[in-house]
């Protein structure tokens, strides 16, 4: 440690204040310190650790056999294999239902690349879709008799079959799905609702394990 005898002295002979220690001094008083690192390295650093972190837990799943249900196979195998609608059974009247199922069913396939989706001729798989209930109603009345909000909800399940031999190789759960709505129009309520259902159908299709 310095003694008050050791501090530097100005050229009047009395000590230098700290601020000026590197003019009396001619050596920074942190010049014996390293510098810090630079901002975009320790960033970067930062980066790497959290993505790393991200890492670890997904390398270790698949090292004891776990894998994401988006990567996993479906129950139509490695989605090389054709599929088409074999029928959509359903208990109401409305004859837009089977159309719009079977258009949803479709994007759905070939956006998460389940199966090569085919309209008709031979395929690797067929599905049957089974309606169990579909209900569009009122909800809420305003006083003037004005419907304000409706209740809309479906149950559906859905059965796999091989296209060659016509045997049953997958059935899922029922699966519902109910939302309110204020809309008027019975297809554009409809329409939010069977998009979900459908959603749910193609998660389960992937949940093989």
């Amino acid at each position: 440690m310095w003694s008050r005898a050791d501090a530097p002295r100005n050229g009047n002979g009395g000590p230098c204040p700290s601020q000026f220690l590197q003019g009396c001094s001619g050596q920074s008083p942190d010049a014996s310190f390293p510098k810090s690192k630079n901002f975009r390295e320790v960033v970067s650093h930062r980066i790497a650790a959290l993505l790393l972190c991200c890492l670890l837990p997904a390398s270790f799943c698949a090292g004891c056999g776990y894998t994401l249900a988006t990567d996993s196979p479906s129950v139509l195998g490695d989605g090389l294999k054709t599929l088409k609608v074999k029928g959509v059974d359903y208990p109401t009247l409305h004859p837009w239902l089977p159309n719009t199922l079977r258009s949803l069913l479709r994007d759905e396939i070939g956006a998460r690349r389940l199966a090569r989706w085919v309209d008709s001729g031979p395929a690797d798989f067929t599905i049957q879709i089974n309606v169990l209930s579909f209900t569009n109603r009122e909800w809420i009345s305003s006083e003037l008799d004005t419907t304000e909000l409706f209740a809309s909800s479906i149950t559906l399940e859905a059965v796999v079959y091989s296209g060659a031999e016509n045997r049953e190789v997958w059935r899922s759960d029922k699966i519902s799905y109910s939302e309110y709505e204020a809309q008027v129009d019975e297809k554009a309520l409809s329409g939010s609702i069977l998009k979900q259902i459908i959603r749910r159908l193609c998660d389960e299709m992937r949940n093989t394990f």
